[in-house]
């Protein structure tokens, strides 16, 4: 029977989920912002070599979990455009709620969640877990990377350009997208 979780017992069983991952360990979110207890949770993870899958749906990555999730080869990434779903799953345990794996809302936040134990409802944890597979299977797999980006010589620029800094706002419209369709192609294409 699948248990209530509030704020306090989401965090607790989150946490105890990732530490007792033997094979496999699912996280989907649509922010990722990672707390340091998480980091150090998930690189042990990565030290024991568990597959470890994260979805994430919005392209606001910051260079400090750009560069963490890069050295980690055991973590793979996901992009799921138009993600809400938030669960978390090894192969024991299921948490479904309204908590996004950010730092913010884990501490600040009212959150509500369920904890299913696969050995008390088979078929519920089932069902989650092939919910959570189809979603891997509709995101595209990112490499994470940072890169320092050089700047064209000032000859090569036009007159109305070397005054200006070039925005994503200002790159998407001369290319005819909206700033977050800009984005999340280059988050696809990293």
């Amino acid at each position: 029977m699948a248990k209530f979780l509030n704020t306090s017992a989401i965090n607790y069983f989150l946490e105890e989920l990732i530490k007792n991952a033997k094979d496999r360990l699912i996280l989907i979110s649509p922010f990722l912002k990672l707390n340091d207890r998480m980091k150090e949770l998930l690189a042990d993870k990565n030290r024991l070599k568990i597959d470890v899958r994260i979805v994430y749906g919005k392209s606001e990555l910051q260079p400090e979990e750009i560069n963490w999730l890069k050295e980690l080869t055991y973590i793979r990434t996901s992009f799921c455009k138009n993600l809400h779903a938030k669960c978390y799953l090894n192969e024991e345990l299921c948490i479904i709620t309204s908590l996004n794996l950010y730092e913010f809302s884990q501490i600040n936040n009212n959150e509500m969640g369920v904890l299913i134990r696969r050995s008390d409802d088979a078929e519920l944890y089932k069902d989650a877990y092939e919910e959570s597979q189809r979603i891997i299977r509709i995101s595209e797999e990112v490499r994470i990377s940072l890169e320092r980006v050089t700047t064209e010589p000032e000859n090569k620029l036009d007159e109305d350009e070397k005054s200006e800094k070039l925005t994503t706002s200002k790159l998407a419209q001369k290319l005819g997208l909206k700033t977050n369709e800009l984005i999340e192609k280059l988050v696809i294409s990293s």
